[in-house]
């Protein structure tokens, strides 16, 4: 496989920078963006084959800098992983204005831009590929504005598919489960919590950012070229199961 330019959103920490790490090992040029130039300089000194920008996608003039900068080194991008996400998890009568911006504005409006600005610098027989999440799957007490916007994002998925069909750009979905992960993992919730949601997974475990990792990779290989417009689960079986 030749080598290839990959993009990848939120990629200084967790499932973006295991991913970043994955196609690194393989081979490709990789570049990752984040808001938090620390974690950026810490990769860079770790990782000196992934290339760092610091941005925040949710705002239009860094992403169109981003973009900039990518075509004046790199010429194109073959694959982009939209990865960065956030989470505000409370009652609906809780949730202010101001969060439901910030939620709204990284999760689904930076995504759906962030795509749009790539797609001027992606050649045919491109991949795109999205981090949604398990949560819009099934309903989810206090998901009602983060489950909200990742099912934003898969259902943008599958309408660009049709949209993007002239080019051969395929474009998938990924739903995480409970992966550990620096945002989220099994020592933050402590024992206890952790246990009450291993117990709900049929593989009784959390999963490994490597393993969405492996996905991503996948998704992005020509194995995958058939797979096209659709949310794939990786959760261990959790929305399998009838739990609540």
């Amino acid at each position: 496989m030749r080598k290839r330019n990959i993009l990848i959103t939120g990629g200084s920490a967790g499932m973006g920078l295991a991913t970043a790490i994955k196609f690194a090992e393989k081979g490709d040029q990789v570049i990752i963006t984040g808001r938090n130039e620390k974690k950026l300089e810490e990769v860079k000194k770790q990782y000196p084959n992934i290339y760092t920008i610091a941005s925040d996608v949710a705002v239009s003039d860094e992403r169109k800098t981003l973009m900039s900068e990518i075509k004046e080194l790199f010429g194109h991008i073959d694959v982009l992983f939209s990865n960065v996400g956030v989470g505000i998890f409370k009652p609906l009568s809780d949730i202010t204005e101001e969060e439901f911006d910030q939620l709204v504005n990284i999760n689904y409006k930076g995504t759906f831009f962030l795509i749009q600005e790539a797609l001027k610098n992606m050649p045919d027989d491109s991949r795109i590929i999205v981090n949604a999440s398990w949560t819009h799957h099934r309903g989810l007490m206090m998901s009602s504005l983060y489950g909200s916007t990742k099912a934003a994002i898969s259902h943008l998925v599958k309408t660009l598919s049709i949209e993007l069909a002239d080019k051969k750009i395929n474009i998938n979905a990924i739903s995480p489960g409970y992966i550990n992960t620096e945002q989220f993992n099994e020592a933050m919730l402590g024992e206890e919590a952790a246990q009450s949601r291993k117990v709900q997974v049929p593989m009784q475990r959390f999963g490994k950012a490597e393993e969405i990792a492996g996905l991503v990779y996948f998704l992005a290989s020509p194995e995958a070229s058939y797979i096209n417009g659709q949310d794939i689960l990786v959760d261990g079986g959790l929305t399998a199961v009838h739990n609540y």
